[in-house]
């Protein structure tokens, strides 16, 4: 998740929980006669109060607040949900003297196609996505229950390395996320 999504939730995460954790505070110092809050509560105008719903703002206001959090709502969504896409990576090639884009996309693939042949894996998804401001190859792998996990691993981590060499160097982290098929469920 970018560091952007990261501080939007926290934010709304930490308002949403300091107005309930007051209004709950607030409620039980009510309950426990506790005499600020029942001060407080006695100097509200009670028939005032019971006629908001009948004012000619309320039903406005209420649009309003609707609208508010439906836009709130899909913010949150938007920011959550958006795609985690890197840009190129920059790499120097000395035989040439330039610089070249690689899109890491189809490196992805082809770890993810590299360790899709290995024995007992189902099947292998790779994409490139910015994880904690680093662009990574993310791979997802789906093996079978009786999966030699330490062979998978030291060849999942050879991959890695062959990639990392393939792109001279650049900052590119690999990420293998292995899930195995409960034991007893044969594909």
């Amino acid at each position: 998740m970018k560091l952007r999504s990261v501080l939007v939730n926290r934010f709304i995460a930490f308002a949403v929980g300091a107005a309930l954790l007051g209004a709950g505070a607030f409620s039980l110092a009510w309950v426990w006669q506790v005499p600020f809050a029942r001060a407080w509560l006695a100097r509200l105008d009670r028939p005032r109060v019971m006629d908001v719903p009948d004012q000619p703002w309320w039903t406005a206001a209420l649009w309003t607040a609707f609208a508010t959090g439906l836009t709130i709502g899909i913010v949150l969504l938007v920011v959550n949900l958006s795609r985690r896409r890197t840009s190129t990576v920059q790499l120097y090639d000395e035989v040439t003297d330039a610089t070249l884009a690689v899109e890491l996309g189809p490196v992805a693939d082809g770890v993810a196609g590299e360790l899709a042949g290995l024995p007992g894996v189902r099947s292998a998804r790779g994409r490139a996505v910015v994880e904690r401001h680093l662009p990574t190859l993310s791979v997802i792998v789906h093996a079978e229950p009786g999966l030699d996990v330490a062979e998978f691993t030291a060849r999942a981590e050879e991959t890695a390395q062959r990639a990392a060499g393939a792109l001279g160097g650049a900052p590119v982290a690999t990420q293998v996320l292995l899930h195995l098929d409960p034991a007893g469920e044969m594909h």
